[in-house]
């Protein structure tokens, strides 16, 4: 009778225990929320990671193009959109970095759900309190390193179903076993150990065979328990959302289930927990709940997917208030029915110390200038924004007025080797795209550095000038970087003209980074030879060179 009261008394500790735990986890989860609050998340991603972001937006949200297009892979690769990824995920939950992730792909082209998402991110910004309610539900919610719980939520269906017949006799088995133990019968503790033994084996192997969905499930249970709190919030900024979660709850009410017996709602590795593990170990209840839950699970699997996307969208749209928070300096964009492109104070989010730009333009644009002098960065600064603009809402710029694109560059091409293509060959693959994507309904904002690059110069001038003349009297605005001057001459009708430019003082080459209208006049790239030890001859010769083209029209021969 003794040993009873130990064992009660031990239970009780236990769980006072596990209760005390789980307020000093939810006191420090609290403080590292505020900290992280418009901060950069130092998460650390695997291949495998990136891998399983991309299933969800493959296989669901890709399919849902009515007020939208969809960056291609060059677009994204070209402007480093995984980086971004990094710097804006700062979600608690799976569902948010998945939908994160999909959202990022996906510019917009109508107000309506843009508007709907600054509604969201205005109130994540304006409303702290509450803001931390929902932060700490998701955080509790959690991620999973290794899988998309998308993927594995469609891969449900390969999971080997099994009666629950052999749990049922495992159990009956320990539980006679100690009757006749508390009887004194003498095999009992050979049977005892016998069951126990026959338990832990059946449990393990049932338990690799789920082991991942398994995973799943134990996350979306906690992603329901987490959504029944939400929706019993009384904010009614989030009315709508709220009202999604309370519909489909209470027709997962079957699915939730037993829920416990499958996994702690707050898994926090405290005493209790480790009390619970073993008993799920030898009595199999996480494995006959997990059986039954699959029947639940495919009946209703719309409704779960449902709850994914709905706290999903407001995890990846707390996110985006946290990255405005940390930018500082943003606008929210304007959308006009003109086609053009106007933005005061440009700057690229990468940068420890961008310096703005400013454009108003309704035409193409020509930008000139020296290597690195800052033209591949403004365009590639002009590009990401009008990107962030149809798809968070967010432009790092004082003011940004343009009407809706669809948004393609063609920048950091290289040879395709395993495809036996030349740099040329890939360059004008990628043109061509670009050109067959422009249509009368949404415009195109497409993005070229270096234009032709791959080939002879007479044929450059020649076949550029008549692409890039093609683009601007289409529906499309192009902004091109060019070392060729030419084109500023040729094309002068239909491109507005930028330049960066440099100076030399002291040896020194000095960029100030500033956007200016007008072509490149500055000649200085013979100076620069000089400097990095050039001859001196070498130098005089070259300049004399350039001067016979300028006065002539043509080269002379060395």
């Amino acid at each position: 009778m003794e040993i009873l009261w130990i064992i009660a008394i031990m239970i009780l500790f236990l769980f006072i225990k596990g209760l005390y735990d789980k307020k000093k986890e939810r006191e420090r989860l609290l403080i590292k929320l505020r900290k992280s609050w418009g901060q950069i998340s130092e998460e650390e991603y695997t291949e495998s990671k990136l891998k399983s972001l991309q299933y969800y937006y493959d296989n669901k949200f890709k399919k849902k193009t009515e007020l939208s297009f969809l960056l291609d892979d060059i677009t994204w690769n070209d402007l480093n959109m995984t980086e971004l990824y990094f710097m804006l995920n700062n979600t608690g939950s799976a569902m948010g970095e998945e939908v994160l992730w999909a959202m990022l792909h996906e510019p917009k082209s109508e107000e309506a759900p843009l508007n709907e998402r600054e509604e969201v991110i205005s109130f994540f910004q304006n409303n702290p309190e509450a803001r931390l309610k929902l932060q700490t539900h998701f955080a509790l919610t959690g991620k999973n390193r290794k899988i998309s719980i998308y993927e594995y939520m469609d891969r449900m269906e390969t999971v080997r179903r099994e009666s629950n017949i052999m749990h049922y006799f495992g159990i009956a088995g320990i539980s006679l076993s100690v009757i006749l133990l508390a009887c004194g019968i003498g095999m009992a503790g050979v049977l005892l150990i016998g069951f126990i033994l026959f338990n832990l084996l059946t449990y393990y192997k049932r338990k690799g065979e789920i082991e991942l969905y398994y995973s799943v499930i134990t996350h979306l249970i906690r992603m329901i328990e987490h959504a029944e709190k939400i929706s019993k919030e009384d904010i009614s900024e989030l009315k709508p959302y709220i009202n999604i979660l309370k519909e489909h709850l209470t027709e997962l009410k079957a699915f939730r289930k037993g829920a416990p017996a499958v996994t702690p709602q707050n898994p926090t590795g405290d005493m209790m927990a480790f009390f619970l593990d073993y008993f799920r170990i030898l009595f199999h209840s996480d494995l006959i709940r997990f059986n039954k839950m699959m029947k639940q699970y495919f009946k209703n699997k719309d409704r779960i997917v449902e709850v994914f996307e709905t706290l999903g969208f407001l995890d990846a749209m707390c996110a985006v208030a946290s990255f405005r928070t940390w930018l500082g300096e943003y606008c929210v964009p304007e959308f006009i029915a003109k086609k053009q492109f106007a933005a005061e104070q440009l700057y690229h989010p990468f940068l420890e110390k961008p310096v703005p730009a400013t454009m108003k333009t309704q035409k193409s644009v020509l930008i000139t200038g020296s290597n690195a002098s800052g033209k591949s960065t403004f365009i590639k600064a002009a590009a990401l924004n009008a990107i962030m603009a149809q798809t968070i809402h967010t432009v790092c710029a004082k003011s940004y007025h343009t009407s809706f694109f669809k948004v393609y560059t063609s920048m950091a091409l290289t040879d395709n080797l395993f495809g036996n293509e030349s740099y040329y060959i890939v360059e004008i693959k990628s043109l061509k795209r670009i050109l067959d994507a422009i249509e009368d309904d949404i415009p195109v904002l497409c993005f070229v550095d270096e234009v032709l690059r791959g080939t002879n110069t007479i044929e450059r001038i020649a076949a550029s000038s008549r692409i890039l003349h093609s683009v601007a009297k289409a529906n499309a605005l192009m902004f091109a970087a060019t070392h060729d001057i030419e084109l500023t001459y040729i094309l002068e009708e239909h491109f507005d003209n930028y330049h960066f430019e440099e100076q030399i003082l002291e040896d020194k080459v000095l960029f100030d980074y500033q956007l200016k209208t007008g072509r490149a006049t500055s000649q200085n790239a013979i100076s620069l030879l000089g400097m990095l030890g050039y001859p001196e001859e070498l130098m005089k010769q070259a300049r004399a060179t350039a001067a016979h083209f300028l006065d002539k029209g043509e080269w002379e021969t060395i």
